[in-house]
């Protein structure tokens, strides 16, 4: 068995290999920026915002 090599099979080997490890950092760092959000709201929560949500849940619930 021979092994033929040449430039076209090495630079289509590199091309692959360098391809398939800049996927796997991109998908890393969009991994990373998903659990970095920050939830964002128009208004500030508060003791008095949450009593109204629960009591609006329970008559809902009722």
């Amino acid at each position: 068995m021979f092994f033929v090599i040449d430039k076209s099979k090495i630079f289509s080997y590199v091309t692959a290999i360098c391809t398939v490890i800049i996927l796997f950092v991109a998908a890393s760092g969009l991994n990373d920026m998903a659990n970095n959000k920050i939830v964002e709201t128009s208004s500030n929560i508060t003791e008095e915002n949450k009593v109204n949500f629960l009591n609006e849940v329970d008559n809902i619930i009722k």
